[in-house]
């Protein structure tokens, strides 16, 4: 009866929340309501996953390989939201041997076992899912359970990203006994109903308006969840999330545009509000602007059947370093920080940003000069064949492409998202500026994420959430394997020395925090010089919820790792 309870208070929630007019009236009950923009995560699948939003959700349905402790941000046996409760470590550093909690269960009231576990990696490496975790095959062998409650992780090298890498989430073994893993590809684990693992389970799902979970039933071994169920709504754009959540309509807000920060931190400060603000720096979260470096046309992955790289069909545009250098330097960055940041960023160089431990100072950042962008562009081929600036370049003798051929692409962004919007406008004006016409378009993220996916872009502005516990490995981003259809390096970057570099910093002998960041930074300055992204901006961070919210207990990059001990009182 208290589950029914539960689960028809929510089904009035929910009601309220998907009703304009009614979202305005007091909503009773304890139910945490949170918001996303946009399009809402649509694919709980641990294999098959690669949205953040989803990755939040996914935090609550089921626990990683490994937890973390919230106050040292690192990895710790028994930490919170990791299933393992200890691990032996071979002498050669490449066994890891985990012993698994045995209180756990999936709603089914099957237990939770390393056969679990050993099915993630099982489906990651058999090479019939679409997964963006097709990179772990760099660093991890194999991972076999000894027995229900003992995994043995096998790694490539003795990685100073064990852990890390071994921060799988489980899928339910028995459900997968054939072996058949292809059935991944359509499964998103979203019905109501869903198997998981708690501290919660779906309880409704409407595509594109809202998320709802329940508490799973029985007691949760990590301490009672206080509340009656959390809900994700989403809302048609950021401006919309924030005048919500201003209105007490939603009671947590973990991503604030930067545009109306000020606005938030300033009804905070009001001592009539109820509303309590959590800012941090750096942010764990930094934008950039992605460039297919092969053929949209023709997208191949990187190895063929048998294990061969292939020869990519080159990007008309953006193959040519020198095209990029242009960019690089007909693009303000500054200007984009002030104009579409509102100074909530700090510019990046290259791939990690100011303030994290791999950090290189000694790469420069590109200069804003549109005059040598301009003659790179000739150099390169594209011409400014009519004397006119406000008509693009056309190719004469550029590699790759047609003479005649206007320079010309299709620079591509989620829409809903103001902050990308407008360095997306800025970008498009400023590149106008050398005669490079953008088409700029805004567009549904899951569909911008299967563009993506299949390669077939010429450009896009997206950003990258760092992992938690910050990791510095990026086999994941612009690793030679990572170029698979669905996989991370989807702009087709290829570096044997960078992939070299990426396995070496992950085997530093005692992985000296000084000496791996040493080849971390020879990794900056060869990301700086190739160009894969144009690196914009990393974020500060700032969360912000009504004090009706009761156990919030926030740490940077990390709000909700207690959710299920908050309370609401309406």
């Amino acid at each position: 009866m208290r589950r029914l309870i539960k689960v028809l208070l929510l089904g009035a929630v929910l009601a309220l929340v998907v009703a304009p007019v009614a979202a305005q009236d007091t909503t009773d009950g304890n139910i945490i309501i949170d918001s996303t923009f946009g399009s809402g995560p649509d694919n709980f699948n641990p294999v098959t996953s690669s949205d953040a939003t989803a990755f939040q959700i996914m935090g609550m349905l089921y626990p990683a390989l490994v937890g973390v402790n919230p106050e040292t941000a690192l990895i710790e046996p028994g930490a919170p939201g990791g299933a393992a409760e200890s691990w032996d470590v071979s002498d050669d550093g490449l066994t890891y041997t985990f012993h698994l909690r045995d209180d756990l269960k999936w709603t089914d009231g099957t237990p939770l076992t390393a056969q679990d576990y050993e099915a993630t990696w099982k489906a990651i490496a058999s090479g019939d899912v679409d997964t963006p975790l097709v990179f772990l095959q760099d660093t991890v062998a194999d991972m076999q359970a000894t027995d229900e409650h003992t995994l043995v992780v096998t790694f490539t090298t003795n990685t100073c990203e064990a852990l890390n890498n071994a921060g799988v989430q489980p899928i339910p073994s028995y459900n997968y006994a054939d072996g058949d893993w292809s059935v991944l590809n359509d499964q998103t684990y979203t019905d109501p109903g869903t198997l998981a693992i708690g501290p919660y389970q779906v309880s409704a799902q409407i595509p594109d308006q809202q998320t709802a979970l329940v508490p799973i039933e029985g007691d949760w071994p990590d301490g009672a969840t206080n509340n009656d169920g959390y809900v994700l709504k989403v809302v048609g754009d950021q401006t919309i999330q924030v005048e919500q959540f201003l209105a007490g309509e939603t009671d947590v807000i973990n991503s604030i545009p930067v545009n109306r920060r000020s606005d938030v931190r300033n009804a905070s400060a009001d001592p009539s509000s109820d509303i309590k603000v959590f800012d941090y720096s750096p942010g764990n979260a930094y934008d950039y602007m992605g460039f297919n470096l092969a053929n949209p046309d023709n997208p191949q992955e990187a190895y063929d059947a048998d294990g061969n790289l292939v020869e990519q069909d080159p990007n008309p545009y953006f193959s040519d370093l020198r095209v990029r250098e242009a960019i690089a330097m007909a693009v303000n960055v500054d200007e984009i920080i002030q104009g579409a940041v509102f100074g909530e960023g700090t510019r990046m160089a290259s791939s990690y940003a100011q303030g994290t431990w791999p950090y290189n100072p000694d790469v420069p950042n590109y200069e804003f000069d549109p005059a040598a962008a301009s003659q790179l562009l000739e150099e390169a081929g594209w011409v400014d064949d009519d004397n006119d600036p406000s008509t693009p370049r056309v190719a004469q003798g550029a590699a790759n492409v047609e003479d005649g051929t206007p320079f010309e692409f299709t620079l591509l962004t989620n829409e809903g998202n103001s902050r990308r919007e407008a360095v997306g406008t800025i970008i498009q004006d400023q590149l106008a500026q050398v005669g490079i016409k953008v088409d700029f378009q805004t567009v549904d993220f899951n569909v911008l994420l299967d563009i993506i996916d299949n390669q077939t872009y010429d450009a896009f502005i997206l950003g990258w959430q760092n992992a938690y516990p910050f990791t510095a490995d990026q086999l994941q981003l612009f690793g030679t394997h990572s170029d698979t259809i669905g996989g991370s390096n989807s702009g087709s970057y290829i570096n044997p020395e960078l992939d070299d570099l990426l396995k070496q910093a992950l085997a530093v002998p005692g992985c000296d925090p000084a000496a791996r960041a040493e080849v971390y930074g020879q990794i900056q300055e060869i990301l700086h010089r190739d160009l894969p992204y144009l690196f914009l901006y990393s974020q500060n961070g700032t969360y912000a919820w009504h004090s009706n919210i009761g156990g919030v207990e926030p740490y940077p990059a990390n709000l909700y790792w207690n959710v299920n001990e908050w309370t609401v009182t309406r």
